[in-house]
């Protein structure tokens, strides 16, 4: 019976993991890039192309970025940031050197979500100090 215990209580887990996925919240917004230059999420990789960035939970910041041939993808956090400018979707990088890290996402309604400098993108800037481009560059985006 001790033994039964434990497999039991896994089993029930992975049956509330599958009920809870299949009944998902909507995503609140899915845009899609066509970016131009590899780039950088904290320490994974994404070589340039087409991607969706899709946000499930409003003003959260959780969001899920994917290529659209759907070999790459990751969830990250980002902060939720006043709009300050006209609405419309674009995706904003940090660029060190010919290396870049997303920044920020507009969604194309009135929130812009700020990523933080991750471990990965802080190793580079002190590598490069003083030759960091902060604004990098922006890339406009389609919304779905």
């Amino acid at each position: 019976m001790k033994k039964l215990l434990p497999k039991f209580a896994l089993a029930f887990t992975f049956v509330l993991l599958a009920a809870a996925s299949t009944t998902a919240v909507p995503f609140t917004f899915a845009i899609r890039a066509k970016i131009p230059f590899d780039f950088q999420i904290g320490s994974k990789k994404f070589p340039k192309g087409e991607y969706t960035i899709e946000s499930s939970t409003g003003t959260s910041g959780l969001m899920l970025i994917r290529s659209v041939k759907g070999k790459k993808a990751i969830n990250f956090n980002a902060v939720p940031d006043k709009q300050t400018e006209k609405p419309k979707s674009k995706l904003s990088f940090r660029r060190y050197g010919d290396q870049y890290f997303l920044r920020k996402v507009w969604d194309g309604q009135n929130t812009s979500f700020v990523l933080a400098k991750s471990s990965a993108e802080k190793k580079v800037a002190k590598m490069l100090k003083g030759k960091e481009e902060d604004d990098g560059d922006e890339v406009p985006l389609n919304d779905k």
